[in-house]
This record gives structure tokens, sequence and C-alpha cells, in this order.
């Protein structure tokens, strides 16, 4: 059995991340040691990695808490975490392609800026490099 601060190093977590994951039920309730510490055994740190390895897929805490959901109702999670899956990786390209042409139009931007590196501009409300360019 692991005290709290040990499953905290052992997970790579602070001790308030645990305590945090345990309110939003992440992770079960610890046992309690005679003296009052909590106790967690190595499943605790299983489930410690699982979630670290979905937080590493950019899974949210809410979408965790449903696969483990579906795991604690006894169902393999697999078509689930797929269609999160699927989704995670549609918007992650909706957000390159909006990043792609985020960088373009900086690109753009800079070039102009650089060959007029003294614009006519009175600064009050606005500024030449933001307008659009000509």
């Amino acid at each position: 059995m692991l005290r709290i601060g040990e499953l905290a190093r052992a997970a790579g977590v602070s001790v308030d991340t645990l305590r945090f994951y345990e309110r939003r039920g992440l992770l079960a309730p610890a046992a309690r040691s005679e003296g009052g510490y909590r106790l967690y055994d190595e499943a605790a740190l299983a489930r410690l990695a699982f979630i670290q390895r979905a937080k590493t897929l950019g899974f949210t805490l809410a979408e965790i808490a449903g696969v483990l959901g579906v795991m604690e109702g006894g169902q393999p999670p697999c078509a689930h975490v797929r269609a999160l899956l699927e989704e995670k990786l549609a918007d992650l390209e909706r957000q390159m392609e909006l990043l792609a042409e985020m960088r373009r139009d900086l690109s753009e931007r800079l070039a102009w800026a650089r060959a007029h590196p003294d614009p006519a501009c009175d600064g009050r409300d606005s500024c030449v490099y933001l307008e659009p360019l000509p």
C-alpha cells in the first residue's frame, strides 16, 4: 500500500491532483490507515497512468470520467474510446488548418511590415500593420 505522497511521486502528479481526482470520482476513495493516512494500492497507480495517457492525447477529465464509467459498468470502453479518438483527430485537423491560415497571414503581414518599416500611421485607432493588406 502506498501513502498519498508516495503515490503522487510514483505517478508524477501532486498530492492536490490526487485529492482532486478522488473528489471528481476519477480515483477511488482511498482506504485509511489506523493513523488516518490515505492508502492506495497498485490499481490506483495503474488508474493514474491510464488518466495521464488519456490527458496526453487531449482527453478532458469529463471524457476520462466517461470512459472510466463505461469500464466500471463492466463493459469494454473500446468503442467509446475509438469515437473520442476520431473526434479528437478531426478537431486537431481543424485546428491545424486554422493555424496554417494564421501562419500564412502572419507571414504576409510581417513581410509587408519589414518592407514598410516606417508607415504613415497615427496610432490612435489602429495600426497599419493590422489593417487589410494593400
